[in-house]
């Protein structure tokens, strides 16, 4: 087979699209494939772990590449040392470390290799030090790190100059995710990581994107990751942060203002924590609250001179300052919003002050909307994709047959309830709009060959329907549902599964 006519570059990118399984089935193509899918498979090999198999190949794999004196360095050992060369320099391609998914991997080989599924602490760190060492010695692709504990036991990272020793080592880290790293109780398992946190302010200048997990706001850690908060020209900024204690406490974003694009809060309490900083992040484009609470101060948000282009709030304990919070954060420059509830008032100042929006997801956990909130949601004359669900038994029968009546505009649609039959059919013979791609979930008794014929109506009638995801319980298709889509595919329409259509309507 001869190489392909792309520049490497371009194939490279659209390779990168595949998942692993793909890529896997293309190393045996021919060299050329080999010689490009082996670096993206190991952009990121130190994921959560499936068998034992797949960890005792991944550490054979990286311990083939060791020279003398580091496979010196690890006798005496119980791992079977692998002194066969390889075909590529594995590590050198590594663009990702998770350090909890690292350790695991070498404490799996280990365990396999003493053959009675026992370990040394002392062996799992040993062995994870040579491994960082290796990576770093010529490594030069490095961008993302993860430290995490997700493990009981958890190993601590090998001393800093491990990082540094050799070039670029860390400098050129892009991404940094901390995970719950307060719930490491011993000074001792922790120190090399607490120097880590130390260091990066002083070693890196180009992290753009962090994720911080925190389940003590103090925890010996916090200062650090404030002082990384203060240091790097962070874009993306993601904290979850899950404190028993009741302090407040200042999260030092004000210092992004000038650099921060993204910004996701989980479950934060603004009792503790003003909202004052979010109007000085005059860049932010996308803001989402997820689970938060304590939205009692919003008027620090009414001189807000903020252009986001998304907005999620989701499952936040606001009560009626949705509507405020709404006015005071979404403008002309919204294109997509995301809402867990909404009153009717809040999707009318949506409807005047967000002329341009063109994406709507919203969820009903409560029978607390009304029918009127239905046109002015249709009324959002640029909206595209519109994604509906609700919290299991909310009666949506008067809000389907409504979104017949008035829905015009959008081409995609998502119905993430269970639709009754009756509701469905008014649905497709009275909605004006021109779907292409559209979701629904069956009702769990209904038989789907009915739902199937309405959808056969329906494209008879409108000739626009180009994709559709059906969401089924239980069993299979039957033979007669089956012939209907078979119908529906000589119509040009593709018949997927909603995760395949999830890139819409996330």
């Amino acid at each position: 087979m001869p190489s392909p006519i792309l520049p490497a570059e371009c194939f490279r990118k659209i390779l990168n699209l595949l998942d692993n399984s793909a890529l896997y089935n293309c190393l045996f193509l021919n060299r050329y494939y080999c010689r490009v899918v082996i670096p993206i498979i190991w952009q990121n090999p130190f994921v959560k772990q499936i068998a034992t198999f797949t960890s005792c190949s991944l550490i054979n794999t990286i311990l083939s590449c060791f020279d003398e004196d580091e496979i010196l360095s690890l006798i005496p050992s119980s791992i079977n040392l692998n002194t066969q060369p390889p075909l590529f320099a594995y590590v050198e391609f590594i663009k990702k470390i998770n350090h909890d998914c690292l350790v695991e991997h070498v404490r799996t080989s280990i365990e396999s290799s003493n053959g009675n599924g026992s370990y040394l602490d002392c062996e799992v760190q040993k062995l994870a030090n040579a491994i960082y060492n290796r990576i770093f010695r010529k490594n030069t692709a490095f961008q993302e790190f993860e430290a995490n504990v997700t493990q009981k036991n958890y190993v601590d990272l090998p001393k800093f100059s491990v990082f540094t020793n050799y070039e670029p080592g860390i400098r050129r880290l892009r991404s940094l995710t901390i995970f719950n790293l307060d719930l490491i109780s011993s000074d001792r398992k922790r120190q090399n990581t607490s120097k880590f946190l130390d260091m990066v302010p002083k070693s890196c200048d180009s992290i753009v994107n962090l994720e911080l997990w925190i389940k003590s706001i103090k925890s010996i850690f916090v200062k650090k990751y404030l002082d990384i908060i203060k240091s790097q020209p962070l874009k993306r900024i993601f904290l979850y942060i899950d404190s028993p204690e009741r302090i407040t406490y200042n999260l030092e974003l004000e210092f992004r203002s000038e650099t921060l694009k993204e910004l996701i809060l989980d479950s934060v309490d603004f009792k503790q924590i003003s909202l004052s900083f979010i109007p000085k992040l005059k860049h932010l484009e996308r803001l989402e609250f997820l689970y938060c609470k304590g939205f009692n101060n919003c008027v620090v948000l009414s001189n807000s001179k903020l252009y986001l282009k998304k907005f999620k709030l989701w499952y936040c304990e606001v009560g009626d300052l949705i509507e405020e919070i709404i006015y005071y954060l979404c403008n002309e420059s919204l294109l997509k919003l995301t809402l867990s509830n909404a009153t009717t008032k809040a999707v009318q100042i949506v409807k005047e002050s967000c002329p341009n929006i063109n994406y709507f997801c919203i969820r009903f956990y409560a029978r607390t909307f009304s029918d009127s909130i239905i046109p002015f949601i249709c009324d959002l004359t640029l909206l595209n994709v519109l994604n509906i669900g609700s919290n299991f038994g909310i009666d949506m029968v008067s809000l389907v047959k409504n979104f017949g009546n008035y829905l015009i505009y959008i081409e995609c649609l998502f119905f993430d309830f269970n639709i009754d039959l009756q509701s469905f059919i008014y649905f497709t013979n009275n909605c004006k709009a021109n779907l292409k791609y559209w979701i629904i979930t069956l009702e769990n008794n209904s038989s789907s060959k009915e739902y199937l014929l309405q959808v056969c109506k329906f494209q008879n009638i409108h000739n626009s329907l180009k994709t559709i995801g059906i969401k089924k319980y239980g069993d299979g298709w039957m033979k007669e549902e089956l012939e209907i889509i078979d119908i529906l595919k000589n119509q040009g329409i593709n018949i997927v599964t909603p995760d395949e259509l999830n890139y819409l309507f996330c």
